[in-house]
């Protein structure tokens, strides 16, 4: 699922963005505009998407994000005017909550007790190789065979392979443990009334504010001071420490308090931030790069475990789906605030803001985080 979600989807709107802007000229605040329209509509369906899951469970859930994805991909080709840009993603943006961090997060978390964290980490492994597999893949077809030809056949093996997947794989049997006693409904309502809940939402929102406002901007923060090429391999240095980062989270998870872990991971992307903030060396940006990157990862994977941890397996998914709103808020205006600081004030000062958004996340999860459940 991580693998279709991150690939078919997240990093694919390079490809979107590249190929729409080419044909029709449409401008960068344009496409900006619609990445933005993106995460609005992502957020609103992953509150939904979280209710449902608690209903039908997560698997149904999944089902829609496949056909929604097939669809979305395949809407893309007929899209001629920016309105239907705007559906176009729209119906990818009702896709990703499904199949992506709310969907697998939610399939693991009435299974996984101590080790939900391992579980988690390694399933998200998927999104690292969807970056690295489907990216390229996508590029190359389109190259070959046109985009809308690369985006039918993208479409088609998204819709057969996940609906195999989902179809074929058992239902797992779950611990006695796993279950308490008090309904979905009543662990939603007394998550919400939680001042831990709140904590929770508010470092998503920042830390996302954070990472994903970097991300978007990475090329343009290091191309002026590393050139194009370095730059491109300073992107690809950040995703493969994501992948590490994702199992050193799931390690360290075992060993310390949650609370402690969290706080960690974001004092070591404010470190980086930092370090890319005060030396515009070349080599310095690669290990910015890479010590960013560690954290890259286990940002995306926290907001599960601290949810998880806090209040257990049940109502799971639409707490989480409420959580995500905070999340997707993080990566609605994470890119725009950069991009705009970038452009009209500068780099370092756009960074500057970024270390800002981790350290906040950093002080919130270690001074008020407390675990309800083990």
């Amino acid at each position: 699922m991580a693998f279709f979600a991150w690939g078919m989807i997240f990093y694919a709107h390079g490809v979107f963005k590249a190929v729409l802007e080419a044909k029709y000229g449409w401008s960068p605040v344009l496409m900006s505009f619609a990445q933005t329209w993106f995460w609005f509509v992502g957020a609103i369906a992953a509150f939904l998407a979280g209710a449902v899951i608690d209903r039908l469970g997560p698997r149904t859930v999944a089902y829609y994000g496949a056909a929604a994805t097939a669809f979305g991909l395949v809407a893309i080709t007929f899209v001629n005017d920016p309105w239907q840009l705007f559906l176009a993603y729209a119906i990818l943006a009702t896709a990703y909550p499904p199949i992506g961090n709310l969907g697998i997060s939610a399939a693991l978390a009435p299974i996984f007790e101590k080790h939900y964290a391992t579980a988690l980490s390694l399933a998200l492994t998927g999104a690292s190789l969807g970056g690295a597999i489907v990216t390229p893949l996508y590029i190359f077809l389109t190259s070959v065979l046109g985009f809308e030809m690369a985006s039918w056949i993208l479409a088609a093996i998204t819709l057969i392979s996940l609906t195999a997947i989902l179809r074929w794989t058992p239902t797992p049997t779950l611990t006695s443990k796993s279950v308490p006693n008090e309904s979905g409904v009543e662990a939603f309502r007394s998550a919400i009334k939680s001042p831990i809940f709140w904590v929770i939402w508010l470092t998503g929102l920042f830390s996302f504010t954070g990472q994903v406002g970097f991300l978007f901007q990475e090329i343009s923060i290091f191309l002026p001071r590393m050139g194009l090429e370095n730059a491109g391999y300073a992107v690809s240095l950040t995703v493969i420490a994501a992948a590490f980062g994702r199992f050193i989270l799931g390690w360290a998870a075992t060993i310390w308090r949650l609370g402690v872990v969290a706080s960690g991971v974001y004092a070591v992307q404010a470190t980086g931030l930092f370090i890319a903030l005060i030396d515009e060396g070349v080599v310095t940006s690669f290990i910015a790069a890479f010590i960013i990157g560690l954290a890259v990862g286990p940002v995306v994977m926290l907001p599960a475990m601290l949810i998880r941890a806090a209040f257990g397996p049940k109502g799971f998914g639409k707490i989480f789906g409420l959580s995500s709103v905070g999340m997707f808020g993080g990566m609605m205006i994470g890119p725009g605030i950069t991009g705009l600081i970038s452009s009209y004030i500068g780099n370092q000062e756009a960074l500057s803001g970024l270390v800002a958004c981790q350290l906040v996340s950093a002080v919130l999860i270690f001074f008020w985080f407390k675990s309800r459940v083990g």
